[in-house]
């Protein structure tokens, strides 16, 4: 499953297969060997007289880093220079041949350490010409057993982080299998539609070898969503044709 260009419409396609999973499920195996570290056991109820540990109101999705939902191209254009002042060179701009959506893309080196170059795109809506969704892709090389170790340890290292920004009353989903190759290692839906979701695609090394076509590379895909129900894509009118 290939994931270094994924347009709102296919993120759409993913989110149909998971809508009917249950809030929160085990850790799945990967058909290579390779798993996701399994959840923590809930904290022991606190003893008389101790101090609760209690946590911050849930974490609001308003887009990633200084580009927010809601901005303008100019706008995301500034905050990608603020945010990546040494890549935004690199910065192209293409429009979805079907979804007419704008895509502004970078590769950043250094996101996270040891996990090697991430692609992240910005999305702007075909109507609102918004920013609406961020996606960002890591890919392992294909090759090398350390790649993919790398890939499914921040896949953990991530879902972790949300697990600690998000609870109560969002809609958590974690390490839940959707397809062969593919584990939703995280995803939160707001009740206004924002979402955040973390998809783990793709085959490790050792499933790769002897096989030609050879499947692809694992692949680990964060994105930040506006309105997971209602997609700013070009869409032809009722009635028009």
């Amino acid at each position: 499953m290939e994931l270094k260009r994924v347009s709102v419409g296919r993120r759409a396609q993913v989110l149909s297969a998971i809508a009917c999973l249950a809030a929160v499920s085990t850790s799945k195996i990967l058909r290579s060997g390779t798993a996701l570290a399994q959840l923590q056991s809930p904290a022991p109820p606190v003893a008389p007289g101790a101090t609760a540990d209690i946590r911050p109101a849930t974490t609001p999705i308003e887009g990633f880093r200084q580009a927010r939902f809601g901005m303008s191209e100019q706008q995301v254009r500034q905050a990608i220079q603020r945010d990546f002042p040494a890549a935004v060179s690199r910065l192209a701009r293409t429009i979805h041949p079907r979804e007419k959506t704008t895509v502004l893309t970078l590769s950043v080196e250094d996101l996270l350490p040891d996990i090697g170059p991430a692609q992240i795109s910005y999305i702007l809506g075909f109507v609102s010409k918004q920013l609406v969704q961020v996606n960002i892709v890591w890919t392992s090389d294909g090759r090398t057993t350390a790649r993919d170790e790398a890939i499914i340890a921040v896949a953990n290292t991530l879902r972790e982080h949300f697990l600690m920004q998000f609870h109560a009353p969002n809609e958590i989903v974690v390490n839940h299998q959707v397809g062969d190759n593919a584990i939703l290692v995280f995803r939160v839906a707001q009740a206004d539609g924002r979402m955040v979701l973390l998809l783990l695609t793709g085959t490790a090394v050792v499933g790769r070898a002897n096989r030609n076509p050879a499947p692809p590379p694992l692949a680990l895909q964060l994105s930040y969503i506006r309105d997971h129900a209602h997609p700013d894509i070009f869409r032809i009118e009722r009635g028009h044709f």
